[in-house]
C-alpha cells in the first residue's frame, strides 16, 4: 500500500514532539522557508514538516512514526542532489544536518562517517592522517546522496568509487529498524546501498576504507575555445593509456576570474583541461607533459599541493541557490561526432554559468566486479555532464529546452545506463531502469510500501 502524502496527520506531530530530540519544523514556523530549500533553487517544495534530527535514535524513531501513520518520507544529507530527491510535496522530510561526526582510526585506515557529513567535514578529517577516500569534487557536496548513487572523484581510477571504498553502513529501515549491511550482514542490502541511488535505507554512517594520501600534481591548462575539439581529442588519446593514478576532465566553461588568468579572458569562451595525478609527483610530471604541453595555452596553472586543497578549489564555481538543470551521456568511447558537436556549442552556451564537464572512468572503476555493486557504468570510458546553470528563474524554460536538445544531439552512441547522480527530476526512476528486477527486489524487501519513494 503506497503511503499518502499530504499535511503532517496531527497525532503524528504530537509523537514526534513527545519522543523526538531534534527540532521538529511545520510549515507555519519561522525558520521553515528557508529550511525545506536544497542547494538548487530550481526545487521548490513543501514537505509535510522538517524532522532535524539530534541523533541516529531520533532518526528511528521518525521512521517508526512515520511508518505508524502511513507517512511518506524523504531523507536529507547535504541537499545537493539536482534532481532535489531530499524535498518532495507533502512527506516528511528526515533532515541528517547535525550528523556531521567523522571519526578517523588511522592504524586500521577506516572513516566512520555520521549520514549528513559533507565531503570537507570527510576531507579535513582525514587529513590530518595523511589518508583520503575517493569524495566529491564540491566539498559542499553530502556523503549520503554522492556514496549512493556510485560517487566519482579524482581517487576513483586508483583507488575505486566512493561505493568501492564503503565497507559497511548502519542504516535505518522505513519501520524503524537499525541494521548493520556489510559484505556478511544485510549482504543484498549492502548491494543495492552501493550505487542503487538510495531508495532503500536512511544511512546514519558509512564506513570507508581509506588510503595514504598527502599531496596531489594538479591543476588546469586552459585554452581559447577555438581549440576545444584538439583538447578534447589530446584528452581521449591520453586516457586510452592513462596510468591509474591520472583522472581528469575538460571543462567547457566561461573563464571565471583566476588570478593567474589574463583579465582580458575572463567571461570567455574556453577549454579547461583538469589534472589530478595522485602518484608519485615527479612521476606524474613527467606522464602529463604532453598533455599540458601542446598550442599556446592561456594559462597552465599544475603543481603539487595538498589533496585537501584541491578538493577545495571548485567550491567557487558550484555556490548554493542558483537554478540548476543537468543531464548526463555515457560512452565506451568518446565519439568524433560528440567531440565536433561539443566545440561548436563551446562559444554559444546557454547561459554565462553553463558548463560541459567530459570525463573519464576506467582504471579501478572500469576492474571492479560489475556484479557487486548496484553501479551500472563499470563499462563506461567516458561521460559527459551538461550542466545548465542560471541566476535569473525566468531563464529556466530557455535553459531546459536548451540542454535537452544539446543530449538530443549528443544521444546517438550513448550507453543506456544512466549515472543517478548527474540525473534531473525529470530522468524519473534511472535507477529502476540500469539496475532491474534485482534492485526492484531489493527494495521490495526493505521498503515494501514505499515510503522512501514518494510520488
Amino acid at each position: 500500500m503506497k503511503p499518502e502524502i499530504g499535511v503532517l496527520p496531527m497525532r503524528a506531530a504530537t509523537a514526534l514532539r513527545e519522543h523526538f530530540r531534534g527540532a521538529l519544523l511545520l510549515p507555519e514556523d519561522p525558520t521553515y522557508p528557508v529550511a525545506r530549500r536544497v542547494w538548487n533553487a530550481a526545487i521548490d517544495r513543501r514537505p509535510a514538516a522538517i524532522a532535524v534530527c539530534a541523533d541516529a535514535e531520533d532518526a528511528a524513531m521518525t521512521l517508526r512514526i512515520a511508518s505508524d501513520h502511513g507517512i511518506a518520507v524523504t531523507v536529507r544529507g547535504g541537499g545537493h542532489s539536482v534532481a532535489g530527491r531530499a524535498v518532495a510535496h507533502g512527506a516528511l522530510m528526515i533532515d541528517l544536518a547535525r550528523l556531521r561526526a567523522v571519526s578517523v582510526n588511522a592504524t586500521a585506515r577506516v572513516a566512520t562517517v555520521q549520514g549528513g557529513a559533507l565531503w570537507h567535514d570527510v576531507d579535513v578529517a582525514t587529513a590530518r592522517h595523511g589518508l583520503a577516500t575517493t569524495g566529491g569534487l564540491v566539498s559542499s557536496t553530502g556523503v549520503g546522496g554522492f556514496t549512493l548513487g556510485g560517487g566519482t572523484g579524482w581517487l576513483m581510477r586508483r583507488h575505486g568509487l566512493a561505493v568501492d571504498n564503503l565497507r559497511a553502513a548502519n542504516a535505518v529501515l522505513a519501520d524503524g529498524r537499525l541494521v548493520r549491511a556489510s559484505e556478511d550482514e544485510h549482504a543484498d542490502l549492502f548491494w543495492g546501498l552501493r550505487g542503487g541511488a538510495g531508495g532503500l535505507a536512511l544511512v546514519t554512517a558509512f564506513e570507508f576504507r581509506l588510503h595514504p594520501l598527502q599531496s596531489v600534481y594538479a591543476g588546469v591548462v586552459i585554452r581559447a575555445a577555438a581549440e576545444t575539439a584538439r583538447a578534447l581529442r589530446a584528452f581521449r588519446e591520453f586516457a586510452r593509456e592513462a596510468p591509474d593514478e591520472f583522472c581528469g576532465m575538460v571543462v567547457i566553461a566561461r573563464a571565471p576570474p583566476l588570478p593567474f588568468l589574463s583579465a582580458s579572458w575572463h567571461g570567455e569562451p574556453v577549454a579547461i583541461t583538469a589534472l589530478c595525478w595522485c602518484g608519485e609527483q615527479a612521476e606524474g610530471e613527467r606522464v602529463l607533459a604532453p598533455l599540458r604541453r601542446w598550442g599556446e595555452p592561456l594559462a597552465d596553472h599544475v603543481g603539487s599541493m595538498p589533496y585537501v586543497q584541491w578538493q577545495h578549489l571548485q567550491d567557487a564555481g558550484a555556490p548554493r541557490g542558483r537554478f540548476q538543470y543537468w543531464k548526463s551521456a555515457s560512452y565506451a568511447a568518446l565519439p568524433d561526432a560528440v567531440v565536433d558537436e561539443l566545440a561548436a556549442v563551446a562559444v554559444a552556451l546557454p547561459t554565462p554559468q553553463t558548463e560541459i564537464h567530459v570525463q573519464h572512468l576506467g582504471g579501478g572503476v572500469a576492474r571492479a566486479a560489475a556484479q557487486d555493486t548496484a553501479f551500472a557504468q563499470r563499462h563506461a570510458a567516458f561521460f559527459i555532464n551538461l550542466i545548465g546553470v542560471t541566476v535569473w528563474p525566468d531563464e529556466m524554460p530557455h535553459l531546459r529546452e536548451q540542454v535537452r536538445a544539446l543530449l538530443e544531439r549528443l544521444a546517438p552512441q550513448t550507453l543506456p545506463q544512466p549515472l543517478p547522480n548527474f540525473s534531473n527530476e525529470d530522468d524519473g526512476d534511472v535507477m529502476l531502469a540500469a539496475a532491474g528486477e534485482r534492485l526492484a527486489a531489493v527494495r521490495r524487501r526493505y521498503d515494501p510500501e514505499g515510503r522512501f519513494r514518494p510520488r
